[in-house]
């Protein structure tokens, strides 16, 4: 194949550029909205403890709990009754005293 003229080359060198330019900014963005969670005060700041603590990034200090707490057993009973309401709700038979000792 013949080789493009100067200006072709250049043009074609701008068009790659700035292809480029919208992948990375694309996934920049995709990067940030991947998972964005909301969070209490009071949990941010029991994380950003817990991330100090163990000398690890927020970002990855949340990931790893994530993880760990995904990673448990499924309790063995689940129940399920309806509110006052009549929603249908499922009782997993954890006690409230059992949910406040948690790792932060």
């Amino acid at each position: 194949m013949a080789q493009l003229s100067p200006q072709k080359r250049k043009k074609r060198r701008v068009q790659l550029r700035e292809a480029q330019r919208r992948r990375r900014a694309r996934l920049k963005e995709d990067s940030k909205s991947f998972l964005q969670i909301i969070l209490s005060q009071e949990t941010l700041s029991a994380l950003r403890n817990y991330s100090e603590t163990v000398g690890k990034p927020l970002h990855t200090s949340a990931a790893e709990l994530i993880d760990r707490g995904l990673r448990q057993e499924p309790p063995l009973e689940e129940t399920h009754f309806e509110d006052s309401a009549g929603v249908r709700r499922q009782n997993t038979g954890v006690k409230s005293s059992e949910t406040s000792n948690a790792e932060p």
